[in-house]
């Protein structure tokens, strides 16, 4: 037998490493789609007096250049444009956004007046069983949301994907 509560516990302390590793897994977007490079830039506005900015990092996209062809008065001429890698791939965020855990439990009031709980096994009659159920069952459904991710990665999507259009004539 368990108790309830660190059963319900245990379950969240698995779907928060869950979501952990997803977080880890986005983060890992920044090397795939940015390069980091130091910082060039020493007197930028929001600096602290004093402070070493050479030591920062700034991410800079990733480009790809590739040739567009535009109309011109002489002509289809093709012109170089330069596309964030960013933009081209279709992101999708993953995240938890529900977790269900349904089992049939065992359930039993204990002296603290708490719930102890147990993982009831096959409880159908069989050669040598008899089909009564000793302990009484319920089915237990635990549902955890998470948040919305931040609207960070879209707003910058979104910053590249104009810049790209301003590169497109037309």
């Amino acid at each position: 037998m368990i108790n309830l509560n660190s059963l319900v516990s245990a379950v969240h302390l698995s779907v928060t490493k869950a979501n952990q590793a997803l977080q880890n897994e986005n983060q890992e977007l920044m090397n795939r789609f940015f390069d980091a490079v130091p910082s060039e830039d020493s007197g930028r506005v929001g600096d602290i007096e004093g402070s070493e900015s050479n030591n920062k990092n700034v991410y800079r996209p990733k480009y790809v250049t590739i040739e567009y062809p535009t109309e011109t008065s002489d002509g289809i001429q093709t012109i170089s444009v330069d596309v964030p890698l960013l933009t081209l791939v279709p992101l999708a965020s993953p995240r938890v956004s529900e977790v269900k855990f349904k089992t049939n439990l065992e359930v039993n009031v204990n002296e603290d007046n708490g719930l102890d709980v147990s993982f009831s096994g096959n409880n159908k009659g069989g050669l040598f069983k008899s089909g009564e159920n000793k302990s009484p069952t319920a089915e237990l459904e635990i549902t955890i949301n998470a948040d919305e991710p931040p609207e960070g990665l879209k707003k910058l999507i979104e910053g590249y994907e104009r810049a790209l259009r301003a590169q497109i004539p037309g």
